[in-house]
Order: C-alpha cells, then sequence, then structure tokens
C-alpha cells in the first residue's frame, strides 16, 4: 500500500511539474511547487520525490542550480494521464459563424487550416485525399513566437521538415486518422528535425474522401488547449462538409 501511495504522489507531482512548465517555459523548482500549487505535502516530501522521478527519466536539470524540466517520458506521462474525452467534451465556445459564408472547398479547407492555428497558437497542417488533394500548413508565425525555437539549428531543422519533407507529413497525418485523436510526442513523429516537437492528428474519413487534421508545436505545448482545438475545428469542418459538399 505504501508503495502505491508513493506512486500516486510521484504522478500527481509530475503532472503538476509538466502543467506548470508547460505555462512557465522555464525550469520548475520545489519551492515553485510548495509556494504556487498549495501542496498537501512539506518541502522536503516534494524534493524528494523530484529526486525519484529524476531517477526514473521523468524529469531532468538543464542545470544543477536550476529547476527541472520534463522529458519525453514525462511529457508521454502527462498527455497519457489526460482525460482526453473529458477534454473534448467540455469543448470550447469559439466564434464559428465565417463558415457559415462559405461556398467552396477550397474556401472551407483555407479557413478551417487558418481557424485552427489562430484558436491553437500552433502551426496547423491538413492533407487531403480525394476529390482534391494536397497538403497544407499554416501559423508558423506562432512557431517563431516559442522559446525553443529560439535555438537557431532547432528553428532550422523545423523548416527545412516543412517545407523538404511535405510530403512524408501529409502521408503520416492520413496514416493516423483512424483514431479519434492521435498524439504523437519526439521521436514518435517519425522525423529526426521535428524530434523535438508534438504533433497532434485527428481526421474525417467519407468514402474515398479523406481530410488529416494536424497541431504541430513544441513538447511544452498546450496540449488541453491544443486538443479543444483541433477537435472543435474537426466537427465544424465534418458539419460543413456534410451538410454542403458530400
Amino acid at each position: 500500500m505504501r508503495y502505491v501511495d508513493n506512486e500516486k504522489r510521484e504522478n500527481e507531482i509530475l503532472d503538476i511539474l509538466v502543467d506548470s512548465y508547460i505555462k512557465e517555459s522555464k525550469p520548475i523548482s520545489s519551492s515553485y511547487l510548495c509556494q504556487t500549487r498549495h501542496l498537501p505535502y512539506s518541502s522536503a516530501t516534494v524534493r524528494n520525490i523530484l529526486e525519484s522521478l529524476e531517477r526514473k527519466g521523468f524529469i531532468f536539470h538543464i542545470h544543477i542550480s536550476s529547476g527541472r524540466v520534463p522529458t519525453k517520458k514525462g511529457f508521454k506521462h502527462y498527455v497519457d494521464s489526460l482525460n482526453k474525452k473529458e477534454i473534448i467534451r467540455r469543448g470550447a465556445n469559439y466564434d464559428f459563424s465565417e463558415f457559415e459564408k462559405i461556398d467552396s472547398l477550397s474556401g472551407l479547407f483555407n479557413l478551417a487550416i487558418e481557424k485552427l492555428a489562430n484558436i491553437s497558437g500552433y502551426a496547423s497542417i491538413m492533407g487531403i485525399k480525394g476529390r482534391e488533394e494536397g497538403v497544407f500548413f499554416t501559423g508558423l508565425r506562432f512557431i517563431l513566437e516559442q522559446p525553443e525555437f529560439e535555438d537557431i539549428e532547432r528553428m532550422r531543422a523545423f523548416f527545412y521538415a516543412l517545407e523538404v519533407k511535405i510530403n512524408e507529413i501529409q502521408q503520416l497525418l492520413l496514416n493516423n486518422i483512424d483514431e479519434e485523436l492521435k498524439i504523437l510526442i519526439g521521436d514518435e513523429i517519425g522525423f529526426e528535425e521535428l524530434s523535438h516537437c508534438s504533433l497532434l492528428v485527428s481526421g474525417i474519413k467519407e468514402n474515398n474522401f479523406n481530410i488529416a487534421l494536424g497541431v504541430l508545436g513544441p513538447m511544452r505545448m498546450n496540449y488541453i488547449r491544443a486538443l479543444v482545438s483541433l477537435y472543435s475545428i474537426k466537427c465544424i469542418l465534418e458539419d460543413v462538409l456534410e451538410k454542403r459538399f458530400l
């Protein structure tokens, strides 16, 4: 029973640390957690938990004197612990009135991908296979706002992937629309240039007409906002397609 309690504490602290890191974009210390999150544990207990999480590979120190940041394993644990059904059930009150004026498929696709980038705050990608084919992306301006991409080599690799490997990325998107929502973290994406990123995928299958939607950003992504944005755009796109174009 004691082991279970310790594991529960570690999971709780890990998820809080990842959530804090997503919001603050800086290493998170035990003192920060104790002062801002009002934890029911002593500062010594929190420090011990963080040391255990570090030994297990969920977090690491950038510098000895700094706080800790999540590893890919830590982000993966955080994402797996999210109740995706509850998140998308809550939804969000986005204004989709612009979709009522759309009178063409190309206009619909352009609006959907631009809206996805705007409300998620990350790059958005759309892959289409069927009556119209192609791959489109927008929202790169949001990527440049992320502190992770102050690293010029990381930014160069990101843009290289979108310019040179965009057709492969399109196929990746289309291969992952069987699930309602798919989250790929780091090397799960399959491109070395995007190994510091996360990619959320959803899509629509209508006979021989497949549309894949993706949100691409740093691993330190606001996954809850991105999930709600992606699912909301998927639903409105599906609704407009069914009523007017299929």
